[in-house]
């Protein structure tokens, strides 16, 4: 009897074990969903699982900088306004326009087909396209005073 709660046990352990990691999904669109409500969440080991090595290296970089934040004043609930993804070979481009709790923008998110798996790529560089007419009014208005001042 005690052999067979033993062996038993083992054997629930190792259907554990075995157990298959939960499928990743297959769109470009839905990898952006996927990845984009890890990033939200701050799990960056699962949206590492969803990104090319460039981008993991950057959300490696992004986690030791959470590390100083309290983790409720990082977290973010992003929707999406709109999702349009065009493939190109191995590349999609998908942009999309997203609303969080503090804004509405404009983002591309670039993935990389390897081995039938899209994944996230690290951008070239952050564009944002903000709906705050203000916010380039005020850079105008800044650089206008810079060229005064070196007028003067």
């Amino acid at each position: 009897m005690k052999h067979s709660i033993i062996l038993l046990g083992m054997v629930v352990a190792l259907l554990a074990a075995c157990k298959q990691q939960a499928e990743l999904p297959k769109t470009p669109e839905e990898v952006v969903k996927a990845y984009q409500a890890y990033y939200d969440q701050n799990r960056f080991d699962e949206a590492k699982a969803l990104s090319t090595l460039a981008e993991q290296s950057r959300l490696d970089n992004l986690a030791k900088m959470m590390l100083e934040q309290s983790s409720d004043s990082t977290q973010l609930t992003t929707s999406f306004l709109s999702l349009q993804c065009r493939t190109k070979g191995d590349s999609a481009f998908c942009q999309c326009r997203c609303k969080d709790q503090y804004e509405t923008y404009n983002i591309e998110f670039v993935l990389l087909r390897r081995k039938n798996q899209w994944f996230i790529d690290a951008p070239k560089e952050v564009k944002y396209d903000y709906d705050i007419p203000a916010v380039d009014a005020g850079v105008d208005t800044l650089f206008n005073l810079l060229d005064v001042e070196r007028e003067q």
